[in-house]
């Protein structure tokens, strides 16, 4: 027979009382030019994404392909942001303007739902709510 205290039980109640607004994450992926992926971290970072990851790149296209296309150097940098659902757009309307901005501005972003996600504390991490 095992006893529990019920002090502890009641402190394990609350703690499952305590109700936490979850939101949908997303992982949107930003490939841009090396040397342009610190302005993407940081629109990001504004934007709410608490966890990014910068990987660097190369482009698979050959030199004569890059050279038709006008391509000089296929240097890349993929950032991995997670964002909340709710922040995306704003992201995407920012980034959107960074393209734009000047020619040399290119690149590529999408997002993928992140379906599941094990463990509160690690959803907490990822959107800031420790």
């Amino acid at each position: 027979m095992r006893i529990f205290n019920r002090n502890k039980i009641d402190n394990v109640s609350k703690r499952k009382k305590k109700a936490i607004d979850t939101k949908k994450l997303l992982l949107f992926i930003t490939i841009v030019n090396r040397g342009q992926g610190n302005f993407v971290l940081k629109l990001f970072e504004s934007e709410g994404a608490n966890a990014q990851f910068v990987q660097y790149g190369e482009g698979t296209a050959q030199k004569e392909i890059r050279d038709i296309l006008g391509i000089e150097d296929n240097s890349k940098e993929v950032i991995i942001s997670i964002i909340s659902e709710d922040k995306i757009e704003d992201a995407k309307k920012e980034l959107e303007a960074f393209f734009k901005i000047r020619k040399r501005n290119r690149g590529i972003g999408f997002s993928i739902p992140m379906t599941s996600l094990i463990g509160m504390k690690l959803y907490q991490f990822l959107v800031d709510t420790l």
